[in-house]
């Protein structure tokens, strides 16, 4: 092996390593598609008062990866008293003093005991007096001082949960995973409450796994069958009033979180099985298959994993590692010579690679979007809060978030000299409300005001990625975006943020221009707006963000006491339900393995002046790859903004697999030009949960792409020079599609006309062949990255890539990646 190959061999393991814990797993197994989700309804009793029809159900179950959000939903529950709807901040280290709450709970096992169940709260493990009221409590339990234990995997005895006995990821972990106590609406129901699935590396405790199994248990807590010598409390029925604030207020304590494991509650529980997918690239060790890595394209990721997986499990086919990466240093490493070889010999990317001095082709592999998605929580005066479940968003919109151009920076000083008379947020917007008419507004403020501070700001990745350059090239096509982006006020009066003006959308990144620091924050000169702004290090991470609800900004805290003060900038307290206002950028699948909802984006204009809008569906996108222009040098597709249906997703991103065809070994090439073949076949762009299959979040390929692909995958296996002209693909017809994206010279918005509702899917797919008519790019597209030069470029990339790994398993010395790193430093030094 050459000095050349060996380091690009050491590189591609680092990468691995950093990305894809599960490398040296054991084999995945291959089993059929999963049911989508769960209900189960059943009788329950409150106590002895009386027997309530209920229904818990999930939103998916089955091949969960970790950290996924899942959604619950229950009804024939108890009204919840003393606090209204969500605002008991889910996990907290302190017990509520909510009556009929209900307990949600990751449990070991399939049917667990309540030993498996991994509660958050030590002090609701100590058995109190109550445990004598229940007449269903077991002899053994009643005792006062008894404490449940907790029997983790890990360990054959059980953890008594006292000081010093308590596993080792208790309470270490994210609040978001594992426990929630959850209030009751009014009707006795509740839906879409969020929960968070761990798995074993997250949680060894609970040890959930693709070979062993867990489950989550609903328990929700109602009165007590009560001993003839109980105290009056458990007679006493609720003291609190049904949905007020427990201010200073009486409530009943054997009617809170902190009776769920008595018997008459947990007789009352709802299991629900849960299984986890096999972990990221599980091919084994063993096998005896040279691996080819695939760098680039985080809006992949997902896809990649299920297919890794598959193709893991079938020993004909290559043995294939994503490294999730920078499409723009994925470009570069492919480009970049070292030596005879090169640094990387495919990437993953949906702008092409220009400057290659080996002929490739780009050959279509997924199909997919970048979503603004959000959590955003409604407060009416009168009624139960909710969780918003779709936005409205135009260009100009977006425009506003991405250049900072709202005035709310944080610390009470909204005075900003450029932008201050800006509305406050995004919610503050009258343009907002014209495209979101049944947002509620109390009072003449928007219904979620208390929190409104993160709403000026969206969170955006630093690091460049083709899904930001889409996103903001979708913007640049606006008419009224980017005469706004020059300069021109709306209607309103709101202008760019001038650090901000003239700014080159489309641009690969997002940057952090106004410089402008607040007078008296004690924290120090840190800019208002970078402080305020949710800066996020991949796409994966700004939609953690809201399914963690904890803020990605900076907020300034004192540490120290009143006396002596200790002023420092850090991350900002959670906010739950009824309090969240986030927003992210980041990928269709990623909102989706989160649990999120995504906006609907502006598509254009009718003819009476209304606007039409599409949210992110496999039909909407397959919808928006029949309208789109082609690049004649590459062949890739973007979608025509100028031209696109009201029925088509603008976000919509086609991914490709760069790969040279010419330059490569012949075994190398036979296993990329296989990876082509078996990425379009029939089976794995189908959507589903099994190994193979498309995760909710990708679209399947239109059958000419597919069929494109499988052409540039002869041209791969052959190495024969120059790759043949482009294979048509979808394109916009001539004249087709619903209308300038700025039919409207002066730039008014207005409300979505009556009688056109914005749709969330496409209208069907039209019949026959599409016509062709390809089209070359005429917008100029920049990049900050691409403005750099190449050295520093390539440096940059291979500095992260080299260093990231072995900064994450420093702590792990004995860990089997920290020998894989090992491996490949010693490959780097010879």
């Amino acid at each position: 092996m050459s000095a050349a190959r060996r380091a690009a061999f050491a590189v591609a393991l680092l990468a691995a390593a950093a990305v894809a814990p599960g490398l040296l797993g054991r084999p995945a197994t291959a089993e059929p598609a999963a049911p989508a989700a769960w209900t189960l309804t059943r009788e329950i009793e409150r106590g002895d008062r009386e027997t309530r029809t209920a229904t818990v159900s999930v939103s998916a179950h089955q091949n969960l990866i970790n950290r996924q959000v899942i959604r619950l939903s229950w009804s024939g529950f108890v009204p919840s008293h003393g606090l209204p709807i969500g605002t008991v901040p889910q996990n907290a280290s302190v017990p509520h003093e909510m009556e009929y709450p209900v307990v949600v709970m990751q449990c070991a096992g399939a049917d667990p005991a309540q030993e498996d169940c991994y509660f958050q709260r030590p002090i609701v493990h100590m058995a109190s007096r109550m445990s004598y009221w229940d007449a269903l409590q077991p002899t053994p339990r009643q005792a006062v001082g008894y404490v449940h234990p907790f029997k983790a995997v890990t360990r054959g005895e059980p953890y008594r949960m006292q000081v010093g006995d308590v596993p080792p990821d208790f309470g270490t972990a994210s609040f978001a995973g594992t426990t929630l106590v959850e209030p009751t609406g009014l009707a006795g129901s509740r839906s879409d409450v969020r929960f968070e699935i761990r798995d074993e590396v997250t949680t060894p405790s609970l040890g959930c796994s693709s070979t062993r199994e867990c489950s989550i248990v609903v328990v929700p807590v109602m009165d007590l069958v009560c001993t003839a010598d109980a105290d009056a409390p458990c007679r006493a029925g609720p003291l609190a009033p049904l949905g007020a604030p427990n201010q200073g207020v009486t409530f009943n304590e054997s009617l809170t979180a902190q009776a769920w494991s008595l018997e008459s509650n947990w007789r009352n529980r709802f299991v629900v099985p849960i299984t986890i997918a096999p972990p990221d690239a599980t091919c084994d060790a063993t096998d005896p298959r040279p691996q080819r890595a695939l760098v680039g394209a985080e809006t992949a990721d997902l896809a990649m994993r299920r297919l890794g997986q598959d193709m893991c499990v079938d020993t004909s086919a290559p043995k294939i590692a994503h490294v999730r990466q920078s499409e723009e240093v994925a470009r570069n490493l492919l480009v970049t010579p070292s030596g005879t070889e090169y640094a990387a010999d495919a990437a993953l990317v949906t702008r092409p690679v220009t400057n290659s001095p080996r002929p490739l082709v780009h050959a279509p592999v997924l199909a997919t979007g970048v979503a603004v998605t959000f959590a955003v929580d409604v407060q009416v005066p009168g009624a139960d809060p909710y969780e918003l479940a779709g936005l409205r968003l135009n260009p100009r919109l977006l425009a506003k978030l991405l250049t900072q151009s709202y005035k709310n920076v944080g610390w009470g000083n909204h005075d900003h000299p450029a932008v201050g008379e800006n509305p406050q947020t995004l919610f503050h917007d009258p343009e907002f409300h014209a495209l979101n008419p049944d947002y509620p507004v109390a009072d003449g403020e928007p219904a979620n005001r208390n929190n409104a501070v993160v709403a000026q700001s969206i969170a955006v990745i630093t690091n460049d990625s083709d899904a930001y350059h889409e996103l903001t090239r979708y913007i640049a096509a606006d008419g009224e975006a980017a005469r706004w982006l020059g300069g021109q006020p709306d209607e309103y009066g709101t202008v760019v943020n001038p650090a901000y003006r003239g700014t080159p959308f489309p641009m690969a990144r997002f940057e952090l221009r106004d410089d402008w620091r607040q007078e008296g924050v004690p924290c120090g000169p840190l800019p208002a707006l970078t402080a305020s702004q949710h800066v996020a290090p991949s796409l994966e991470a700004a939609a953690y963000m809201i399914a963690d609800s904890q803020g990605l900004n900076q907020e300034c805290s004192n540490t120290g006491t009143i006396e002596a003060p200790n002023w420092v900038w850090s991350k900002p307290n959670r906010l739950y339900h009824p309090s969240r206002v986030y927003l992210a950028v980041t990928s269709v699948a990623y909102a989706r393995a989160y649990g999120l909802p995504t906006a609907q984006l502006q598509t254009g204009r009718t003819a009476d002046g209304g606007r039409t809008f599409a949210g992110p569906t496999p039909e909407s996108m397959t919808e928006a790859l029949r309208h789109t222009v082609r690049d004649e040098a590459s062949g890739t597709l973007r979608v025509d903004h100028a031209n696109l249906p009201a029925g088509a997703y603008p976000g919509t991103l086609p991914v490709y697999a760069a790969v040279p065809t010419a330059g490569l070994a012949a075994d190398v090439a036979a296993d990329y030009a296989e990876f082509l073949r078996r990425a379009v076949d029939d089976r794995r762009q189908t959507p589903g949960t099994g190994p193979g299959q498309l995760p909710d979040g990708y679209a399947p390929l239109p059958p000419e792409l597919r069929r494109q692909t499988r052409t540039l995958a002869e041209a791969v296996a052959r190495q024969q020079g120059a790759p043949p002209t482009p294979t048509p693909g979808p394109s916009s017809p001539a004249g087709a599609g619903g209308g300038s994206t700025d039919p409207d010279p002066t730039g008014t918005p207005t409300a979505p006309t009556s009688g056109t509702p914005a749709p969330t899917s496409a209208a069907p797919a039209p019949t026959g062949p599409p016509a062709v008519v390809p089209r070359a790019l005429t917008r100029g597209e920049t990049s900050v990255l691409g403005r750099w030069a190449l050295p520093a470029v390539l440096g940059t990339g291979l500095l992260v890539l080299l260093v990231l790994p072995f900064v994450l398993l420093a702590a792990q010395p004995d860990h089997p990646l920290r020998r894989l790193g090992q491996t490949a430093r010693r490959l780097l030094v010879r």
